[in-house]
């Protein structure tokens, strides 16, 4: 553990770094899958920061039936990507054994504008997944599978600013 001064010296990139232990893949090597379908939460982007046809043109991009999703490969890894488009979402593919369960964490240059949940395919929570509703002050989301055989859950990252298209993060994902 740093003393309380040594804390003071290090950069926000410092402070936030992911793991470097963690094998790193980039998601444009990934194969495309089918998404959960659209979730019916309120965008988060919807605020005092959006203006009308700001909050109407990322509301006609997230009208799609699925959200665009990756498969992730087995195993605790890090995943390199970024926001592709207007609608400011991107959701990933993952494989949760049998009371298995990972635990998600986004890092980037601005975190506070990136929201990570975990959802199943109809785009909507399940046992497991209720921590999500629990904010922890960081973009993060985990799951534990209750069931007695595999599942399939997708992590969403999701944006909080509009016209974030092009912004890099790096996920973490910790398997247990």
């Amino acid at each position: 553990m740093l003393p309380f001064a040594s804390l003071l010296l290090l950069s926000p990139a410092q402070a936030v770094a992911p793991p470097q232990d963690l094998p790193e893949v980039d998601a444009k090597t990934l194969p495309g899958v089918s998404g959960p379908l659209v979730p019916h939460y309120p965008d988060p982007s919807r605020g005092a920061g959006s203006t009308g046809m700001d909050a109407a043109i990322r509301a006609r991009a997230r009208r799609g039936v699925n959200i665009p999703a990756a498969a992730l490969p087995a195993g605790s890894l890090r995943v390199k990507d970024r926001i592709p488009d207007i609608s400011g979402w991107r959701a990933y593919r993952i494989e949760v054994p049998a009371g298995g369960g990972f635990k998600a964490r986004l890092h980037g240059l601005h975190e506070a504008w990136f929201v990570v949940k975990v959802l199943n395919r109809w785009g909507t929570l399940e046992e497991g997944m209720l921590q999500n509703r629990i904010p922890t002050g960081n973009p993060e989301a985990s799951y534990r599978n209750p069931k007695a055989t595999p599942n399939t859950v997708f992590i969403v990252v999701d944006t909080t600013e509009s016209h974030v298209q092009g912004e890099e993060y790096t996920l973490t994902i910790t398997r247990n």
